[in-house]
C-alpha cells in the first residue's frame, strides 16, 4: 500500500488519485507537440511521418450497386413465327381449291351431254366424208372416234355372218359385244342386234351424246346413219330412216365394201 503525501491515507498503486483529498498520485501526461509547433485542422498536433505511415486506414462503407436490368428475351408472336407455315396452308388450299374446281369441270364435260340427252329430241347428224388427218374441233373427234369403232365392228360381222356374241368376241376381242336391247357406253361396247337379213350395230361416242348406228345385210350392202341426242345406244334402237353409204370416220378406216 501507498500513502497519499497530502492526507496521510493509505491509496493503492492503481489508483489515480487519492479518494480521500483528491490529489493526484499519478504525473501529468506530457504534451504530444512542444508549444509553438505546427498542429492540425482540428486543433490536434500534426501526425509525424512514421504516425503518418502507419496511420490507420479509414474504411468507407461498401455500396451495393444493382447489377443492369437484363433486357427481356426477344421472341417472335404466334403470327411471325408460324406465317411461314401459314402460308403454305393457303397455298395447299388454293390448290386443292382450283383442283377440285378442275375435276368438277372435267366431270361436266362428261356427264352433263348425257343428263342434256334426256331433254332433246333425237337427231340424225348429216353424213360426213371420212375425216383425213387429225380433227381440232372436239366433237368431230368424238364421232369420228366412233364412228371408227362402228366399221371394225362391220368387218367382224361380215366375217361372221352373224350377230353371235360368242364368234363376234373370238374374232374382235378389242371390243365388249353386248345384245341387242344392252346400250353401248363408249366406243370400246358394240351393241349387236340379229335381224332378218341384216345384223346392226351401235357404238357409244365418248361424250354419251352421240351413236353411230350400222347395219350389214346378207346380200353384201353396208348402211350407216349418225345420230345426237338419243337416250340408250342399242342396236334395237336404230332409226328406221336417215340412213347413208357415207361411213365416215377416219380415212385409214375406209370400209373395204367402198373398194371394189
Amino acid at each position: 500500500m501507498n500513502t497519499c503525501p497530502t492526507c496521510g491515507k493509505e491509496v493503492r498503486p492503481l489508483w489515480p488519485s487519492c479518494r480521500a483529498c483528491g490529489h493526484l498520485l499519478m504525473a501529468a501526461p506530457a504534451p504530444l507537440a512542444p508549444v509553438g509547433a505546427s498542429v492540425g485542422a482540428s486543433g490536434a498536433p500534426a501526425p509525424s511521418a512514421e504516425e503518418q505511415f502507419f496511420a490507420p486506414a479509414v474504411l468507407q462503407p461498401v455500396v451495393n450497386v444493382a447489377p443492369p436490368s437484363a433486357p427481356a428475351p426477344y421472341t417472335h408472336t404466334t403470327r411471325i413465327a408460324g406465317s411461314g407455315a401459314l402460308a403454305g396452308k393457303w397455298l395447299a388450299l388454293i390448290g386443292m381449291i382450283m383442283f377440285v374446281a378442275a375435276a368438277i369441270g372435267a366431270a361436266m364435260f362428261v356427264f352433263k351431254p348425257a343428263a342434256d340427252t334426256k331433254h332433246q329430241t333425237p337427231v340424225v347428224l348429216a353424213p360426213r366424208m371420212p375425216t383425213a388427218g387429225l380433227p381440232t374441233n372436239l366433237d368431230v373427234i368424238v364421232r369420228v372416234e366412233a364412228e371408227s369403232t362402228r366399221h371394225t365392228a362391220l368387218q367382224a360381222v361380215e366375217q361372221v355372218g352373224s350377230a353371235d356374241v360368242g364368234q363376234l368376241t373370238k374374232m374382235q376381242p378389242n371390243y365388249k359385244w353386248i345384245a341387242a336391247n344392252q346400250s353401248s357406253a363408249d366406243p370400246h361396247t358394240v351393241s349387236v342386234a340379229q335381224n332378218p337379213g341384216s345384223v346392226t350395230v351401235a357404238v357409244a361416242a365418248s361424250n354419251h351424246d352421240v351413236c353411230a348406228f350400222g347395219q350389214w345385210s346378207t346380200a353384201g350392202t353396208v348402211q350407216y346413219v349418225t345420230m345426237a341426242h338419243v337416250d340408250s345406244c342399242a342396236a334395237a334402237n336404230a332409226p328406221s330412216s336417215g340412213w347413208s353409204s357415207e361411213a365416215g370416220g377416219a380415212a385409214s378406216d375406209l370400209p373395204d365394201d367402198t373398194n371394189p
